[in-house]
């Protein structure tokens, strides 16, 4: 399943009651490069009150890695509504931080979910998104007769053959969306084709 990506961060300000909500959104593919994002965030906002945070590693459907933080915040009210946000529009390798200048007024949980999703929301509107598909990659042994063959399926099948080495037998690496190979690997198998992962 393809997903959505940020291809560069943003940030942006929202204001509710007088508080400030400062949001980072940006690409993020490693949980201690995100965590050093956030060092920079409390850094660069010392006398902030919170520093929310949100984390989806991999494809949003089922991530490698997805956390939510509050950061003293009411539990559930500042996390959980920005992960919930960024699974529903299904943007993967993504992390975003809320950094919070309280402005006198309590909002309540309610309001507080309604803040933190908000600031996430309107980030989101200044990102330039871009469609990620998965790729699956495999290397695939034949006989010469069978080359030209692999290569229209492979191509068939909006995928590309890599690098080729000529031994006993043809071996070819491919690397195509991952939901072709499925419907691939059907048409290989009958064919004799032999399928090594990678």
């Amino acid at each position: 399943m393809s997903y959505q990506i940020p291809c560069s961060p943003v940030v942006t300000e929202t204001e509710e009651k007088k508080s400030r909500f400062i949001c980072w959104l940006g690409p993020v593919t490693d949980k201690a490069a995100f965590l050093h994002q956030l060092e920079a965030a409390r850094a660069q906002y010392p006398d902030a009150s919170h520093h929310c945070t949100a984390l989806v590693i991999g494809n949003p459907a089922n991530p490698d890695v997805m956390q939510a933080d509050d950061d003293g915040e009411p539990g559930g009210s500042a996390g959980r509504p920005m992960l919930e946000l960024l699974l529903k529009q299904e943007i993967g390798n993504v992390g975003a931080i809320v950094t919070r200048y309280f402005g006198g007024t309590k909002l309540g949980v309610g309001g507080l979910m309604r803040a933190y999703r908000g600031a996430v929301g309107a980030a989101l509107q200044q990102s330039e998104l871009r469609r990620h598909v998965p790729l699956f990659r495999c290397r695939i042994a034949c006989d010469f007769a069978g080359e030209s063959r692999l290569r229209f399926l492979v191509n068939q099948h909006h995928g590309i053959c890599g690098a080729v080495d000529y031994s006993d037998r043809v071996h070819i690496d491919i690397e195509l969306p991952e939901n072709e190979w499925t419907e691939l690997h059907s048409k290989l198998l009958p064919e004799g084709f032999e399928v090594y992962p990678q």
